[in-house]
């Protein structure tokens, strides 16, 4: 009975043992996969994938390609479908221009299930106004008192990375007012007139930027492209902050919904304010509340709020329609 008993115990021990190690083998191959996986990338190009390689050879980021093949595949996308969508990237890269903007459309469209053919319409898109974009960009970060603002606000960086960052936030700005169907000649003269005010002296490259994507959403680009072009640069040489500028196309449409003001009385409104030098805090808090002169039959204007500084450019950004389906 002793002998019986220590036999069986023995043999179900031996039972464990062998269901312990295999379970330690299916951990260490989960583990091995794991680690495995994120190289998968950098082994294509290894293995001699053309379009992995111009990817790599192009300095382009190889964990966001990994992470890319790695949405695709989970979409059971075709390797065809997926090498077009790299190469309106890759493309870009080559010509040293910026690539990122395509490489999160095409996650964003990844994510929302939008059909390859879909994703690549809107890539070329994007593919084509950036190109166009250092048509125009190039030419005036060109210029010498351009190059004096990049050289003067450089920081610890050295001119060459801080001429890339700034050229790279100009032609993602034109880029974006581009394919908002932004004229290329209000581009180019709001570029112009920038060049030649006050604020090449204040140096700020950053509102600029800020600036050329505004000014595709402000109330009246098609009607009155001119006064929002005006507005945008008033609005820099005030002193408004870059994410003042980018929200401006939105304050002022809070201000005409409470105001019940037509948008012509709103932009009078607020090139008067720029003239009298208020503080732009307080000019967007006006136009937020619909505070503004004037207004239709038993309208009443109410008192001036104080300025509130906090929480300003975060929560108050113009909304970005996505350009996917």
């Amino acid at each position: 009975m002793n002998r019986f008993f220590i036999y069986t115990t023995g043999a179900g021990h031996c039972r464990s043992l062998a269901i312990t190690a295999a379970m330690l083998g299916m951990m260490l191959i989960m583990v091995l996969v794991m680690l495995v996986a994120p190289s998968h990338a950098r082994m294509l190009s290894g293995n001699g994938d053309p379009v992995m390689k111009r990817a790599i050879d192009a300095g382009m980021d190889a964990d966001q390609i990994e992470r890319l093949i790695s949405r695709a595949q989970g979409r059971n996308m075709t390797p065809e479908e997926l090498h077009q969508i790299l190469m309106s990237a890759i493309s870009l890269a080559e010509m040293d221009l910026p690539y990122n903007m395509v490489m999160q459309k095409a996650a964003e469209g990844l994510a929302k299930q939008v059909s390859a053919p879909g994703i690549l319409t809107v890539l070329d898109n994007m593919q084509s106004s950036m190109v166009h974009s250092a048509d125009i960009v190039d030419p005036w970060i060109g210029r010498p008192e351009v190059q004096g603002l990049i050289e003067a606000k450089k920081g610890v960086r050295t001119t060459v990375e801080a001429a890339r960052l700034y050229r790279g936030m100009l032609l993602e700005s034109v880029s974006y007012s581009l394919q908002n169907n932004a004229d290329d000649s209000l581009l180019r003269e709001f570029l112009d007139e920038v060049a030649s005010t006050k604020n090449m002296e204040k140096g700020d490259l950053a509102s600029i930027a800020a600036g050329l994507q505004a000014l595709s959403e402000m109330p009246m680009t098609r009607d009155n492209p001119g006064l929002n072009a005006r507005l945008l640069i008033g609005a820099m040489n005030a002193g408004f902050t870059a994410s003042e500028i980018r929200e401006l196309p939105h304050a002022m449409r809070s201000a005409s919904f409470h105001s019940r003001l037509p948008m012509e009385k709103i932009a009078g409104s607020l090139e008067l304010q720029l003239h009298e030098n208020i503080p732009a805090v307080q000019i967007m808090d006006n136009l937020f509340q619909g505070i503004i002169g004037g207004g239709p039959p038993g309208f009443h204007v109410p008192d001036m709020h104080p300025a509130r500084e906090s929480g300003r450019g975060t929560d108050r950004r113009p909304p970005v329609q996505s350009l996917l389906p």
